[in-house]
């Protein structure tokens, strides 16, 4: 089995959700260039802020919750599968695009306030395994 540091177990969270904001986003994009010329797009624009600002709300408790898990993690150095709860596995697996009817608008609105909100929350464990490291660091020097 794949085992890392746990604390680069962050670092792969963050690496995953930055892939997944991005495709999100990039599916959101797409939308919004299928719908240009057809509709306004600035009510769908601030439903995105919206959506947005929801989704970097909730994942910033998801994030804290997570970072607190991989940390207390007893073995220091566990499965790479260890990255995400039973739970994380199964919400990657849904996909709203499999859905029959959403339209367009739906996508643009949602994927470009929740892809953003994804990316976010990479760049929060990401930046959370960082500050480990440097104060890893630091404890090392005194």
């Amino acid at each position: 089995m794949l085992n890392v540091r746990k604390y680069n177990l962050l670092l792969a969270n963050g690496l995953v959700w930055l892939a997944v904001g991005t495709k999100i986003l990039l599916i959101g994009l797409g939308a919004y260039g299928r719908l240009a010329g057809q509709r306004p797009l600035w009510p769908l624009a601030l439903i995105s802020l919206a959506v947005f600002a929801g989704f970097y709300w909730m994942f910033t408790g998801v994030v804290r919750k997570y970072a607190a898990r991989i940390t207390g993690l007893e073995e220091e150095r566990p499965s790479l599968l260890k990255t995400f709860s039973p739970k994380g596995y199964i919400l990657m697996g849904i996909g709203l695009k499999q859905i029959p009817g959403i339209g367009d608008a739906f996508f643009a609105a949602f994927y470009c306030g929740l892809g953003p909100g994804l990316l976010s929350a990479g760049i929060r464990f990401i930046l959370r395994r960082l500050r480990i490291g440097r104060d890893d660091k630091n404890s090392k020097t005194v």
